[in-house]
């Protein structure tokens, strides 16, 4: 029988760029157009607690895994820790002050890096898609800026490649409301000697309904795509990590 392995679930804050935050929580508001924050605050906010309500459970269900909770003497402490991007790197006298107080063996760190809008990985001239299922974008039409011509014009399967190009930005719009792509990274960091030991990304969809890039997509039908879609991106980083596990001492 293989030794437990107590873990810290850090999650880091999202960075995502206000502007494309704002396509996703008021897509109706013009981007040169100052808004109010409250919906990007709430809607980073559910996000965050999704997730990581999300992963917390699915980890949970690891039967090697213990999830240790910080004392409260260090809550200050984690915080700070857990406010670094996720690209930060701890150093190894924090590593031993979470060891200490915890008794963690290691951390498993994730972050939301793209949320309802298409991963910036994929726009980088040939796109290969992270996603496992078969989807239906807009990847050749005539391009006029209108809304008439975000239509979706083919279906490609996933894993297939794409130009960045005008036609392919509609596609991702179609892309983007027909299935709300969230993106999370993960990394398992054992604490001594600090060691990032697995690391990987997933992007989750939601059902994609082609129906979405003809019609208005209301606030409560939009959270739902976002929710169905973080949890679709948990359930693909805890399914890699469990098969990792197989492999990791404490």
């Amino acid at each position: 029988m293989k030794v437990p392995i107590k873990i810290l679930v850090m999650q880091s804050p999202i960075t995502i760029d206000t502007d494309r935050l704002q396509t996703v929580f008021a897509p109706d508001i013009k981007p040169a157009l100052s808004i109010s924050e409250e919906p990007i605050s709430q809607g980073v906010k559910h996000a965050q607690e999704h997730a990581l309500e999300v992963m917390e459970s699915a980890l949970t269900k690891q039967s090697r895994l213990v999830i240790v909770t910080p004392p409260a003497e260090e809550k200050q402490f984690i915080n700070r820790i857990q406010g670094y991007n996720f690209e930060t790197t701890l150093s190894q006298e924090e590593a031993d002050r979470i060891h200490a107080s915890t008794g963690a063996d290691a951390l498993l760190r994730f972050g939301i890096t793209d949320y309802g809008l298409t991963p910036k990985s994929w726009r980088n001239g040939y796109i290969a898609f992270e996603v496992t299922s078969t989807l239906a974008i807009a990847a050749v039409i005539a391009y006029t800026g209108s809304t008439a011509t975000k239509a979706v014009a083919g279906a490609y399967l996933a894993q297939e490649a794409v130009e960045e190009s005008a036609e392919a930005y509609a596609g991702f719009w179609a892309l983007d409301v027909a299935s709300r792509p969230v993106r999370i990274e993960a990394e398992f960091v054992r604490l001594s000697p600090l060691t990032t030991v697995w690391k990987t990304s997933d992007t989750g969809l939601s059902d994609v309904s082609l129906f979405r890039v003809i019609r208005k997509v209301n606030t409560d039908e939009r959270n739902r795509q976002l929710d169905q879609a973080t949890d679709h991106a948990v359930k693909d980083v805890v399914s890699s990590f469990s098969d990792a596990l197989e492999n990791i001492r404490p």
